[in-house]
């Protein structure tokens, strides 16, 4: 398969990406089953009874499990804004909404002159290869704050170190945006281009 790079590409990416996409809700919805465990088990059951306690009022604070930085329950408690779908599919839903996101995001800055669409195309590709996980943790979520707070790095620095913050505070690993960041504009106009 050869990958369009130019306007082509911006226009097939979308239409990749929603095919891949929809394979992978059939199978968070159980349309269709992979060989292994059921991954879906982590929102169905721990994420939704960590939704119940934080309903109450608190962290889930006798809880092992619950190993996350303190805006994680946003994440867990994002499937509040969607009270017409049962818990599990509403997370479902958000996810699918980020990853989105996230591809419409590379597909804006792959519109700045000098870009390419290789980022767009490898989200494309990339995120269907994690199988029906990627849709059943709230990973994507965290990546879709961390792809935004790279792009307004470009032209942005303090956009993207409040976004790197806020990612860190759902997930750790986003912190990581920032190292580097002394050494200019280098660093994050060679992530711009590679998007």
């Amino acid at each position: 398969m050869t990958v369009r790079t130019g306007a082509g590409g911006r226009v097939m990416a979308p239409a990749v990406w929603a095919l891949t996409r929809a394979v992978l809700l059939l199978c968070v919805f159980k349309v269709f089953t992979v060989p292994g465990p059921d991954v879906t088990v982590d929102v169905s059951v721990i994420y939704q009874g960590w939704y119940e306690v934080f309903r109450s009022g608190t962290y889930p604070l006798d809880d092992v499990t619950w190993q996350y930085p303190p805006a994680a329950a946003l994440a867990v408690a994002s499937p509040a804004l969607l009270p017409f779908l049962e818990y599990a599919s509403a997370f479902f839903v958000l996810v699918l909404l980020c990853d989105a996101l996230v591809l419409g995001l590379l597909l804006y800055a792959a519109g700045r002159p000098g870009t390419r669409t290789a980022g767009a195309w490898v989200w494309v590709a990339g995120v269907p290869l994690l199988g029906p996980t990627v849709y059943a943790r709230y990973d994507l979520m965290v990546t879709a704050v961390a792809v935004a707070a790279v792009l307004a790095g470009v032209r942005r620095p303090r956009v993207m170190g409040a976004l790197a913050a806020f990612g860190a505070l759902l997930k750790v690993w986003p912190v990581l945006l920032l190292v580097g960041t002394a050494k200019g504009r280098t660093t994050r106009r060679a992530w711009s281009a590679a998007a």
